[in-house]
């Protein structure tokens, strides 16, 4: 029987580091690498910050599934002030299928709201398709575009205001075409300036 709660000190950090690089297996052979799932155990542990929560869901004593959120702060139009951040979300591939990630979302929400936080935000690789479905069946929208600070892929951030939305369906949408626009144009731009300087 698969059980879920807050990890527990018998799951050590470097256990959950090398269960995200497995759980995430998969997406890496298809190009889908996202570079804070390889960090040291002790850099995971610290991104999460003070208030921040790692929930796992386990099998006896095997690690099967993982979900967390981190505290952070945002000024930006969807993410004003404190918001909660999903980060760290993996299944077993052997355990794919069980409605483990499914659970572990709903958990997830349950904390962010228990914690009073008004705004859950996530993203994932821009090719990280399933994912991006996945929100949006939850009550995600996509709100940004952009070009990830290793400047090797671009990246969706998606938000669910546990509220009430306090913006359109088309407002939202029209903010995320018009950053991917910027954020396509930017890149081709530096890519020009940079074949340029080399001649």
């Amino acid at each position: 029987m698969i059980e879920y709660f807050e990890k527990p000190d018998w799951i050590s950090w470097e256990e959950i580091r090398s269960f995200l690089f497995e759980a995430h297996a998969a997406n890496r052979e298809k190009g889908i690498v996202m570079s804070h799932y390889q960090w040291p155990a002790e850099k995971i542990k610290e991104s999460l910050g003070e208030n921040g929560m790692m929930l796992v869901a386990v099998d006896g004593h095997k690690l099967v599934g993982t979900a967390a959120i981190a505290e952070k702060y945002g000024s930006c139009w969807y993410a004003k002030g404190r918001y909660a951040y999903e980060c760290y979300a993996g299944v077993l591939p052997d355990y794919a299928g069980r409605g483990i990630f499914k659970h572990l979302e709903i958990k997830r929400e349950e904390l962010a709201r228990t914690q009073g936080y008004k705004i859950l935000v996530g993203d994932t690789h821009a090719k990280n398709k399933h994912r991006q479905e996945i929100a949006l069946k939850n009550g995600f929208r996509t709100v940004r575009f952009f070009r990830a600070k290793s400047n090797d892929h671009y990246s969706v951030v998606y938000v669910k205001w546990l509220d009430q939305c306090p913006y359109s369906a088309f407002y939202c949408n029209y903010k995320y075409q018009t950053s991917k626009a910027k954020a396509i144009i930017r890149t081709k731009l530096s890519s020009s300036i940079s074949f340029i300087k080399r001649k």
